[in-house]
């Protein structure tokens, strides 16, 4: 009687070999369900489940067992919860101050329109503050009002003239 004697060298365990680690009440649950008669489905490489408000609940390496008289399937892997209104929001507003926007505004066919002005508001012609009468109006609130408004001071009293008018037309 001979025995021969053979070593082996322990490698740490891989990324792969921690994903198949499983839990005592897994494996109950596993060998109850394939007890059941299901049988594997293969080339499975992505589960997504869709719930109400746009809620995913995603796995990305799931082992999916099929019931072989219905449509049942059974999913193991770890879910993941994916949130659509927001990656949407993200990509939105990254399209936005990327400079994607403006790729899509050239190629929209605007570009290759005529200009059309009439959209656009003329703009106010320079006000002259040297006819600036300021009695009826008190200084505290023209300087209110440039500072709120961020405007010139005629302007300010100009406002103010016209919704003290309309107050008391009322």
């Amino acid at each position: 009687m001979t025995t021969t004697m053979t070593t082996t060298t322990r490698t740490p365990p891989s990324a792969a070999a921690l994903d198949k680690i499983q839990s005592r009440s897994e494996r109950k649950a596993r060998k109850a369900l394939l007890g059941l008669g299901l049988k594997k489905v293969p080339n499975i490489t992505r589960v997504t489940l869709r719930r109400p408000k746009n809620v995913l609940f995603v796995l990305a390496s799931p082992e999916v067992f099929k019931a072989p008289n219905s449509d049942c399937y059974i999913v193991f892997g770890e879910a993941k919860i994916e949130d659509m209104t927001s990656q949407a929001q993200l990509s939105a507003q990254q399209q936005y101050s990327g400079g994607g926007g403006a790729q899509n505004i050239e190629n929209s066919g605007a570009a290759d329109e005529e200009d059309d002005d009439d959209d656009i508001p003329e703009l106010e012609a320079p006000e002259d503050d040297a006819a600036l009468d300021e009695t009826g109006v008190e200084a505290k609130d023209i300087e209110l009002v440039m500072a709120q408004v961020n405007c010139t001071r005629a302007r300010a009293v100009r406002a103010l003239k016209r919704e003290r008018r309309r107050s008391h037309q009322r």
